[in-house]
């Protein structure tokens, strides 16, 4: 049985991630990658299909975002360890994607023997944050640090757009086209929203959040 650390790639800059494949094959014999997603929803797709250890997953993704993607992963495969890459150290995205399930962020300019390292730390159960990100995920609005139980807050905001948008009635083609995504995405959304209110169907979610959060705006 292989022991190999399994690991996606979900990055919608194809030479970065081919590259990252490139000097991972050179560099990481405990490592096999097992595929590149290009955008959020192949990255959920592939989450499913090949169940990797660990996904590499860019914050900024077309379709549907890096953030957006990790809470619909982290939900249905919480085993599954996902790891943001960023750009910038202080990237407002990543506060949101670690309170969906990330486990930690890498710089898209470390160097790949600090990547393999970070990795094989992230399987021996250690997350990889800053001390700036940690207290944006627990800081609260007067600025203060604590847990954030708000149900509302937890949305993202293309979920709250979709919400928003249930509300005033929209079908899934109507939204879809709305947003300019797809219908499966808007699909996607719209699970997820069921999972977070405790609700099965669009009419118990609209009854609810109408005797809770008058959210739609004409």
């Amino acid at each position: 049985m292989s022991t190999k650390l399994r690991l996606l790639i979900a990055d919608d800059q194809v030479l970065f991630a081919e590259s990252l494949q490139y000097v991972l094959k050179g560099i990481a014999e405990g490592i096999e990658l097992v595929g590149i997603a290009t955008d959020g929803e192949m990255a959920i797709d592939m989450a499913e299909s090949k169940r990797p250890d660990v996904i590499l997953m860019d914050v900024r993704m077309p379709r549907i975002d890096g953030v957006e993607a990790t809470k619909l992963i982290h939900r249905n495969f919480p085993e599954i360890k996902i790891v943001m890459l960023t750009t910038f150290d202080d990237d407002e995205y990543v506060h949101f994607a670690v309170k969906y399930g990330a486990v930690g962020y890498l710089l898209k300019n470390m160097t790949p023997e600090d990547l393999v390292q970070s990795l094989q730390a992230i399987m021996r159960g250690a997350t990889l944050f800053t001390k700036a990100i940690t207290e944006k995920i627990f800081r609260t609005e007067d600025g203060e640090l604590g847990a954030q139980d708000d149900i509302m807050e937890g949305l993202t905001p293309r979920e709250r757009d979709v919400l928003n948008l249930v509300m005033q009635l929209m079908n899934n083609r109507q939204i879809a086209d709305a947003l300019g995504i797809s219908e499966r995405s808007v699909r996607n959304y719209i699970h997820s929203l069921y999972a977070t209110f405790d609700v099965h169907d669009r009419m118990e979610l609209i009854q609810k959040l109408k005797r809770t959060w008058p959210l739609a705006q004409p």
